[in-house]
């Protein structure tokens, strides 16, 4: 009987060490991406702005990307002469991308037509300049409905299936 305690007690205290560790994504498992600012087409400077800063948040949190912070991106840029504006073509997000140590780089636009938003992301691999995967999505209403239709945005790029809801 005592034996087992101790083989109890040594078992218990072994899982309360390993478990007492967080689990964490590790970086490796996670694809390292920069997000160049969304052009907005029809829609203010600010407002595409904010909602590519909801984009990156968005990629951050789905958990399948290590995204590198704007500021970041925004400093190498200045460094290099580079505005951020004038970098909308596959070859100069390439040549960021590459600057920055990333694996891929995600551009794109969100535009107004009428009473509909428009988002097209495209994510490029900074070894290749290949564009890997895209999201065309739209959206009917108030600009605030974009902010959910990023979070789809973001599964799409991640190749993450959005489960559709089925109504009966």
């Amino acid at each position: 009987m005592a034996v087992l305690k101790k083989s109890l007690s040594l078992f218990l205290a072994w899982t309360i060490f390993l478990f007492s560790f967080p689990v964490t994504v590790h970086a490796q498992d996670r694809l390292a991406v920069a997000v160049m600012d969304l052009e907005g087409r029809g829609l203010s400077a600010m407002e595409a702005a904010t909602l590519t800063d909801r984009l990156r948040s968005e990629m951050v949190t789905v958990g399948a990307f290590v995204v590198v912070e704007r500021g970041q991106t925004e400093m190498l840029l200045e460094e290099q002469g580079i505005q951020q504006t004038g970098c909308t073509s596959a070859e100069c997000a390439v040549e960021v991308g590459k600057l920055l140590g990333v694996q891929k780089m995600i551009t794109g636009s969100i535009g107004k037509l009428g009473e509909l938003y428009t988002v097209d992301a495209r994510m490029f691999d900074v070894q290749t300049g290949e564009i890997e995967r895209v999201s065309k999505r739209e959206h009917r209403g108030g600009i605030e409905g974009l902010i959910d239709l990023l979070e789809v945005v973001t599964k799409d790029l991640a190749g993450i299936a959005e489960v559709e809801e089925v109504i009966g």
